[in-house]
């Protein structure tokens, strides 16, 4: 009878956890659900950690130096996660580099751009200013190269999302030693 009774007391427990708000938004969308006339409705999707039909096998983001401390490095990362940094100044590593990223959040950033009309952005967007840096980008989508001059963060939102999201993979990556003189080029 004990057991029983624990075990119902953490069932209730962990009942309760499970839909206890986690704080001020949870708290406000849990209203607006309460107050909603009409049904809630929530998406539910398979998780596939290896989810690879974006058709997107290349995404690079390359930061040029501007008049003041910008940070200038290149950074190409394949599907399988491995990845090639160069980084020139105001960085924290400087010179070449290897590694790998998380091919989850890749698969995530890589549908995002997909999503986003990456392919369809202009080549090149500039404000009339000078000293400032110039962030290019790169994907490769279905076997075709894409890159996007951005001078002066002139960009649409889609596209300033697109490089925050190119950078943020350099978060979380995990480094090799320095690269070797052998690095690769871009192919064109």
């Amino acid at each position: 009878m004990k057991y029983l009774s624990v075990a119902v007391l953490l069932v209730l427990l962990l009942a309760c956890a499970r839909f206890a708000p986690a704080g001020e938004i949870a708290d406000l969308h849990a209203k607006m659900l309460k107050d909603s006339t009409s049904r809630p409705t929530t998406v539910y999707t398979d998780y596939d950690d290896d989810q690879n039909d974006h058709g997107v096998s290349e995404i690079g983001i390359e930061h040029t130096a501007c008049f003041g401390s910008c940070p200038i490095f290149t950074f190409l990362v394949k599907s399988d996660g491995t990845y090639r940094y160069h980084g020139e100044g105001f960085v924290e590593r400087k010179g070449d580099f290897t590694g790998k990223v998380n091919t989850w959040q890749y698969a995530r950033l890589a549908e995002f751009i997909k999503q986003s009309g990456y392919a369809d952005l202009k080549e090149s967007y500039a404000a009339n200013v000078t000293d400032m840096p110039t962030i290019y980008t790169t994907v490769v989508i279905d076997g075709k190269r894409k890159v996007i001059r951005d001078y002066a963060h002139a960009r649409p939102a889609n596209l300033w999302a697109v490089e925050k999201l190119i950078d943020t993979l350099l978060l979380d990556a995990e480094w090799d030693q320095p690269a070797g003189p052998a690095t690769k080029p871009l192919d064109k």
